[in-house]
Order: structure tokens, then C-alpha cells, then sequence
């Protein structure tokens, strides 16, 4: 994958958010086959996710505590940059009420050559 185009990056940041926000789990299980290598890992400051059956759990506990109670959304930020096969782009988790932020982070993910999630390093800054 070219990780130099905005746009293509900026694509691929909204895909990897849609997946967090996604109500049905067929659909959840699908965009991980789509995003993620299978031997794909997944770190935030308190967890180690490695394969996409450990992502999608990862992202259905995500989404039962943040987005199924319907009161938060998560939103990419359109800031995508990239090179040399790795992507960063930061993200806001918001209250659905007010639109506003509540917690914003970034991500860092590095693909392998056919573009697929091999790392996700998934940073929360508040």
C-alpha cells in the first residue's frame, strides 16, 4: 500500500474507526478480516491483543463499553500521515449529546506490503 497519499491514508484511518463504532458483530468480524493480517497485534498501555479473533474481541469489549450504550461515537481526525508502511492518524471518542470529546488518542499502525494492520499501537492521550 502507498502510505504516502492523504486520502488513501485518511480512507484507511475512517474504515479503522467504522470498525469501533460498528453495531453488528458479522459486520465487526468482517472489516477485521479487511484490516488486519491474521497474525495481527493490537497494544494499548494495558492490553496485548495478538490474531483477529484476539481483535475482535478486542473491539466488541470496546464497543459494548463505549459505543452500544449509544451515549459515545469514536471519529478519525483527518491528520493521516504515513511513510515507509507505517500510518499514524489521531481520533476522538465523543459523547453522541453533544459531539464533544471526550477522550482523544492516536494510533500508530504499521502495514505489510498487500496494506493489511500487521501492528496497532494505540495511544490515549486523555
Amino acid at each position: 500500500m502507498n502510505t504516502t497519499g492523504t486520502d488513501v491514508l485518511n480512507t484507511l484511518a475512517r474504515r479503522y474507526i467504522a470498525l469501533w463504532n460498528e453495531p453488528d458483530p458479522a459486520l465487526r468480524h468482517a472489516l477485521v478480516d479487511e484490516l488486519f493480517a491474521p497474525d495481527c497485534a493490537h497494544f494499548t498501555p494495558s492490553r496485548e491483543v495478538r490474531g483477529r479473533a484476539g481483535m475482535v474481541a478486542r473491539v466488541a469489549d470496546a464497543h459494548a463499553q463505549w459505543v452500544a450504550p449509544g451515549k459515545h461515537c469514536f471519529r478519525a481526525v483527518p491528520d493521516a500521515d504515513g511513510h515507509h508502511g507505517a500510518v499514524r492518524f489521531h481520533w476522538e471518542m465523543a459523547e453522541v449529546a453533544t459531539g464533544l470529546a471526550v477522550s482523544v488518542g492516536f494510533d500508530f499502525l504499521v502495514l505489510d506490503a498487500s496494506g493489511l494492520i500487521v501492528s496497532d499501537h494505540q495511544f490515549i492521550d486523555r
